[in-house]
């Protein structure tokens, strides 16, 4: 097929294609997706397509790769064999999903990012991924993207001794964190732009001494949704599994405004009894909740264990962050309140690990996400304070709330 022909053939099948036409605006615009933007606007062209009346080039390879994700090989072969495959709007799912898995389903959700952990994620360039550079205030940690490794088809999060210096400002918590002495990983979607839904996770909790699951320690392993830097919109739901018990998992909800300090009166949390014939830290459990409109359920190798409905705390309706991390909890002598009281026999490094991640849409939510997967289908209040770390691109848009005033928020810069 001679090249303008070809090129003609690839237009016509991503005009056919359901919501890519808005994937290709999104790689126009600067301001949406900074590495796609950049594929568009800086690759150079692709052989046999360069434009002869106009000195440019219609298409690159890169350029469509961005947006339909298929590899070389597909590209040069006849174009009807090209398959959508999940990126920037293109066909469900999304994300790092396997061509050999058959994917359970769930009346009334549908299946849209699934993250395999079979191959690194450019945490710097995904789309849709990226690190956060927080520190909890009643943590011992802070958040490096160096602390997120993907090994051995597994991603994994270590916390180990902070021997080296981060900038005191962090763009996640939108102010100065102190110096830390653990660094951890937390792994988060780029934008607040999932709600209802069905959030999976398969993962195995730390060993808080190597080889010996049984011992009991502190940490908080997660899988959860979070809303803004806690000053304006705090809206959290929770799976934390914890270092108090071989068989400690948490379930969580927590919904203020206007709070920069947690408060035992926003939070509801379930701490069960009933998994005592478990070691999370020695296997992989599935772990999910599903988030429905006035409930959500929790569930634990399939199996509901809680269910919550609005009664003093009601359920979160904004959009919100997906987000994975491993935490320790500030020493807090002679009592630990959360992770586990036994600090003192925590040994490092410590590594959780997580096998795959799945989200599936609830049918009935129209708004989130966003069809285009833009930020420019966000509201402003979905945007509030939504940088996570100084090398994500994202304007810090919005002012601190602390004590009655309004602050700037901290800058720091990428390096």
């Amino acid at each position: 097929m001679s090249p303008l022909p070809r090129c003609a053939s690839l237009l016509s099948l991503i005009i056919l294609a359901p919501g890519v036409l808005a994937a290709i605006e999104a790689l126009r615009q600067e301001d949406t997706l900074p590495t796609a933007a950049a594929f568009a606007l800086d690759d150079a062209c692709h052989a046999g397509n360069e434009n002869s009346e106009t000195g440019s080039c219609d298409l690159s390879l890169r350029q469509l790769r961005s947006v339909l994700a298929v590899d070389s090989q597909q590209l040069d072969g006849p174009t009807k064999n090209v398959t959508l495959t999940g990126t920037l709007g293109a066909a469900l799912p999304l994300g790092h999903p396997s061509a050999s898995k058959v994917y359970p389903k769930y009346p009334g959700f549908s299946l849209f990012l699934v993250e395999e952990f079979d191959a690194p994620l450019n945490l710097d360039g995904d789309p849709i991924w990226t690190w956060s550079d927080g520190g909890l205030k009643e943590g011992q940690v802070r958040f490096v993207k160096e602390q997120i490794k993907f090994q051995d088809g597994k991603m994994k999060i270590e916390v180990r001794k902070n021997h080296g210096s981060q900038q005191s400002c962090s763009n996640a918590q939108s102010e100065d964190v102190p110096h830390k002495p653990l660094v951890s990983g937390e792994i988060r979607t780029r934008f607040n732009m999932f709600r209802y839904g069905r959030y999976e996770v398969r993962m195995k909790a730390p060993m808080v001494q190597p080889h010996n699951p049984n011992v009991d320690g502190n940490f908080v392993s997660t899988m959860f949704v979070f809303r803004d830097a806690s000053f304006k919109h705090w809206r959290e739901i929770d799976v934390e599994v914890t270092g108090r018990a071989p068989g400690a998992i948490s379930t969580n909800i927590l919904t203020a405004d206007y709070q920069a300090k947690w408060k035992p009166s926003m939070q509801e949390t379930d701490y069960p009894i009933s998994y005592q014939h478990m070691n999370v830290r020695a296997e992989f459990h599935d772990y999910a909740f599903e988030w429905l409109p006035g409930v959500i359920r929790w569930y634990v190798d399939g199996k509901v264990v809680r269910e919550k409905r609005n009664d003093r705390l009601e359920v979160p309706d904004k959009s919100a962050k997906i987000m994975m991390n491993l935490w320790i909890y500030h020493d807090a002598k002679p009592f630990v309140p959360f992770g586990g009281k036994h600090l003192d026999n925590d040994r490092f490094p410590m590594q959780c690990e997580y096998d795959w991640f799945r989200f599936y849409k609830w049918d009935g939510d129209h708004h989130y996400p966003p069809a285009d997967m833009s930020s420019k289908s966000l509201t402003e209040d979905d945007m509030y304070l939504t940088s996570n770390n100084p090398c994500d691109g994202i304007p810090q848009i919005g002012e601190v709330l602390k004590n009655g005033q309004k602050l700037k928020p901290c800058k720091a810069t990428c390096r």
